[in-house]
């Protein structure tokens, strides 16, 4: 189960952070997130918090897994249906939708040919089909159980081997990470964005860098790194997510990661989040050993 924001604001009792620590540290199961940016700024508490929050999970929880289960959301209005970033305000009783849909972008980009306006068109007609079955499911079951219908996230999320790297590939014909990798991923959200239908959360370019096999590969090849994801979120990502790191990793360094996520989302109002994961016991050139099925390993980069 997902426990939702510890903090909201700069003004909540951090001790509700200092708890989930704790509970992602020993219980598997649980999720929860931060807010580091919001309508009413940055929340520079929030954003040391989740520092401190990160930095003791890394430490207390078996194999420093528990950071997978916890992120810090930037500008992200409530319903969102991604974990470990969804959360609601407390009126009860409402859900909202989003489905796995980089194999839709796949076969898009296979079959284009650097036609930026016509592959773009053609990926909102794509998606617009599955994002309508999503909200008439949704719909319906809104109807049938009296609960309100939200809307639907239309980000293509990759899982397992259904990858947006190499969707991404198809279309640049070279590794995520090239030169076009910007291009394409601005293709991604310009179709995400124009899908008709109620959309809620990120509506735009997820980039998980340990959830997707390619992204894990060109990850340990140096393709891209944490700038390389922050300067695509400029334009269209969702911002940095499950991040490896050197387990050494500061807090001082971690803030500055968080702080720079929600400079970004702040500055150009759109939502971002950060799902940073160091690893106990490992440095720069070393696999991670994640023992998790929606985690693909990798080779640990230096920081920036």
């Amino acid at each position: 189960p997902n426990v939702g924001p510890a903090m909201l604001r700069d003004s909540d009792d951090p001790r509700i952070m200092r708890l989930l620590a704790q509970a992602l540290s020993t219980l598997p199961r649980i999720e929860g997130n931060a807010s580091l940016a919001g309508e009413d700024g940055i929340h520079w508490k929030v954003i040391r918090e989740s520092a401190a929050l990160v930095r003791y999970v890394t430490d207390h929880s078996p194999g420093s897994i528990g950071t997978f289960n916890f992120t810090g959301t930037a500008m992200l209005r409530p319903h969102a249906p991604f974990y470990p970033g969804a959360y609601h305000t407390g009126a009860g009783r409402q859900f909202s939708i989003g489905f796995e849909g980089a194999s839709v972008v796949q076969e898009v980009f296979s079959r284009a040919h650097g036609d930026f306006d016509g592959t773009r068109t053609e990926l909102t007609k794509e998606l617009t089909v599955h994002a309508k079955v999503a909200e008439s499911i949704g719909q319906k079951v809104a109807a049938a159980r009296r609960w309100t219908f939200m809307g639907v996230d239309a980000t293509p999320a990759p899982l397992g081997d259904v990858s947006i790297a190499a969707a991404i590939e198809s279309y640049t014909g070279a590794r995520f990470g090239s030169s076009g990798t910007m291009t394409a991923a601005l293709i991604i959200t310009t179709a995400v964005k124009a899908v008709p239908v109620k959309q809620v959360g990120y509506s735009g370019l997820m980039v998980p860098v340990m959830e997707d096999k390619v992204l894990a590969r060109r990850w340990g090849e140096g393709a891209f790194n944490i700038d390389s994801l922050l300067a695509y979120s400029s334009v269209c990502g969702t911002g940095l997510d499950t991040i490896p790191l050197p387990g050494d990793v500061s807090e001082e360094q971690l803030v500055r990661i968080f702080g720079d996520t929600a400079s970004l989302a702040w500055k150009w109002r759109k939502p971002m989040s950060a799902r940073l994961q160091p690893v106990k016991g490992k440095k720069p050139g070393d696999q991670t050993e994640f023992n998790d099925p929606y985690l693909f390993n990798t080779t640990i980069r230096p920081l920036p």
